[in-house]
């Protein structure tokens, strides 16, 4: 359902990612970058990122996948989970991938990566495919799980997380903070439009 509250979330959202994806074509907010990512950089120490450096993996497409089958292929979890969150997951994936491919914005110089990283850097593909996946996932979880305790927990944890691997990108040198933001917000509007899709199509299903 189209409610005001969601129409307002995406409008902001996607002003917020038009903002941000203007100034990164016109090569603006490059202080703002610079300034973020020397202080990240600074911070940076062996034990540090031998916690940020999986918590960075654990965004990767793979474990996006893994989740995927592993709710598909659990009989009680397939039809309110697995399936709802693979389309998404791939549908979130596309979108990203061919946002990227129009920006074509380099990552940082490799010399400050920690991690093995191509492709192009604007939007961050982890922080949105993330905040789009674990989002959807804490929506199904409140909707579905009956647990309220349990659904909460787990809300608290996959919204951490989504956070950690957004910040993460800086961290391991791939992303610029904007990157990250551009992501996040591209998300945010994604999400909303996915749940909204989903409500109308499971509306349709308890109609029949």
């Amino acid at each position: 359902m189209i409610t005001k509250k969601r129409a307002a979330i995406i409008i902001i959202s996607l002003a917020v990612f038009s903002i941000i994806a203007v100034n990164v074509a016109a090569h603006r907010f490059l202080d703002f970058d610079t300034v973020i990512r020397e202080w990240v950089y600074s911070k940076r120490n062996s034990v540090l990122s031998s916690i940020i450096i999986p918590v960075t993996y654990s965004g990767n497409v793979e474990m996006v996948v893994l989740i995927g089958v592993i709710l598909i292929l659990w009989k009680t979890t397939r039809k309110n989970y697995g399936f709802p969150f693979a389309i998404v997951a791939l549908s979130s994936s596309v979108t990203y991938k061919l946002i990227k491919s129009v920006f074509k914005r380099p990552r940082p110089d490799v010399a400050v990566h920690l991690i093995k990283q191509g492709g192009y850097s604007f939007p961050s593909g982890h922080s949105m495919n993330c905040l789009v996946c674990y989002g959807f996932l804490i929506y199904l979880i409140n909707r579905h799980c009956k647990n309220r305790k349990l659904a909460r927990v787990l809300s608290v944890l996959l919204t951490i997380q989504i956070i950690c691997i957004g910040l993460s990108r800086v961290y391991v040198g791939v992303h610029f903070p904007t990157d990250v933001l551009g992501g996040w917000s591209l998300g945010i509007a994604f999400l909303t439009v996915a749940v909204i899709i989903y409500e109308r199509i499971r509306g349709k299903e308890n109609d029949l």
